[in-house]
Formats: structure tokens, sequence, C-alpha cells
């Protein structure tokens, strides 16, 4: 009976700090065991979309290429002669590329996430500097043992990023889009390539990352019914689990006595403004 054979080619891990950290716990500084229960109740898929553009998608087709999202990773999958082989079914070129544009599911995912509120820029990731972009600093995407996180490093103008669209024949980027991006089997340099200069697959697939750290506000609190407002005198990190205790003594400058009667509740996502310098999240108690 005739089998077809599937193997990882490469993968891209999707960590976000606003869905893994225990309140003020940081995903990376929890034991392997809580590790393992934040991720149990994550999925990346919930906050944001990467689709294969259409040259991608006929690459895929060509090169017997699969795609398969899991709960942490984006995984594109290779055809192989045989189980464990090293060789791909149809022998991949150094110079193939696959572009992947970037588009949010959470409509409120720049509220949590630590990073400018994008209006023309672009995210971009890339294990290679395109040569579009030739001159201009370049930010090799994230590997996984690294402790990266996303950075102003990772975006374009709106220019630079027309360009890559342009370069790349990608003609479906929309409004909705808000980044891209490009893996192509032969990296920038050795730790950043997909297949072995030889053209076969790795053994240990290379996996790449993209850690969103998130934002951290000044809480406002506000009680209309006695007129009675506190703001936090640092910012405080927004988190989906977990709760951040905060002390009346040490974390508002007000006199601890008079809002010693408030309630001091973690707030939403929904409602973060800006003065230009520092954000603020507004509570209403």
């Amino acid at each position: 009976m005739f089998t077809t054979h599937y193997t990882t080619l490469f993968s891209i891990n999707i960590l976000h700090g606003y869905h893994l950290n225990n309140g003020e716990e940081n995903y990376l500084d929890l034991n392997v065991a809580n590790q393992e229960k934040m991720m149990a109740g994550y999925d990346w898929n919930q906050f944001l979309k990467l689709s294969p553009t259409r040259e991608t998608q006929r690459q895929f087709r060509r090169f017997q290429l699969l795609s398969k999202n899991t709960n942490k990773s984006l995984r594109v999958m290779v055809r192989t002669l045989e189980v464990d082989s090293q060789d791909s079914f149809i022998p991949l070129d150094q110079e193939l590329t696959l572009a992947f544009l970037i588009s949010y599911r959470d409509p409120y995912f720049e509220n949590y996430t630590d990073m400018n509120f994008l209006s023309g820029e672009k995210m971009f990731f890339s294990n290679f500097h395109p040569a579009p972009l030739e001159g201009l600093d370049f930010q090799p995407i994230s590997m996984e043992a690294t402790e990266e996180y996303f950075s102003d490093s990772f975006l374009l103008s709106a220019v630079n990023f027309e360009l890559l669209l342009d370069a790349y024949r990608i003609k479906e980027a929309g409004k909705d889009t808000a980044g891209l991006i490009l893996i192509r089997m032969q990296g920038e340099t050795g730790n950043l390539n997909v297949i072995n200069v030889n053209n076969t697959l790795k053994i240990n697939p290379t996996v790449f990352k993209m850690h969103f750290a998130n934002r951290s506000t000044y809480w406002r609190y506000y009680q209309a019914s006695s007129d009675t407002g506190a703001e936090t005198n640092q910012p405080k990190p927004l988190t989906k689990n977990g709760f951040v205790q905060l002390s009346t003594e040490t974390d508002f400058d007000t006199d601890p006595a008079a809002i010693s009667h408030l309630r001091f509740p973690n707030p939403g996502v929904k409602h973060i403004q800006s003065d230009g310098i520092n954000y603020y999240s507004e509570i209403n108690i």
C-alpha cells in the first residue's frame, strides 16, 4: 500500500506574555510544571492570523508542503521519500521563500501588547535580509532558544513594506494586514537556515520565535460615589491570567487612609489611553 510521509520543515513559536504570564510572574521565569499549565490553556490562533500568500500556496503545491497550526506554533511540513528520511520528495531550492501575512483576530491586540500602536508601520519577521531592504538595519526573526521579545526593530515603514510586497508579488495585502513573515530555505546565517547546505532536511528542524511582551500601564481608579481617585505610581502589567495585588502603602502616592475604602480590581484591555509618553488604564469602581 502506498503511504505518504511528512515531517516538520520548520516551525515558528508564537508566544505572548499577556496570555502566558501569571500576574506579575513572567512565563519564562515559571517552573516547567507551571509553564505547561499556562501553555495548556494557550492558543495563539485566538489573537493572530498567519496566512500564506497566493504565491506561497502555489509553492506549497509545487513542493508538496503543508502548514499545520498548533496552540503554540505555526508548523510547515514537507513530504519525504520515506519515514525519517532527510530527503524531501521534491528537492527544495535554497532560494525558495515562503511568505505569510499577519493580521489580528483580536481587535485589542495592540492594547495589551508592548508596542506602539501601528499607523503606517508594519511588523516584519524574516530569517534573511531581503534585497529591497539593503542599506537598512535588519533584525532577523528570533530563534527558540533566545529570550528576545518583539521590539521596534521588527517594524517597517509603509514605504519599505510596499517595496517588499512588490518584490515578492504579494497583491492580497489589505488594510487589515499588520505585517509579513518571510522564511527562505537559506537563512542569513547558518543557524537561520531551514535546510542543510546540501539541500537535505535537518534532523532537528529549525524553530523560530515571535515573542510578544505584555503592555504595562498606569492604573487609574475612580469611584464616582465618593468622588475619589487614585493612580499607581508605577506601570503595572496587563495579564489575562493571575492577579496583580496592589498595596495602598506602596503602589500609590495618595495618602493610604484616603483610599483605604477602595477596592482595586485589575483592568481590562478595552480602555487604554496615552499622553504621548505613558499609557493608562481607566478603571471605574
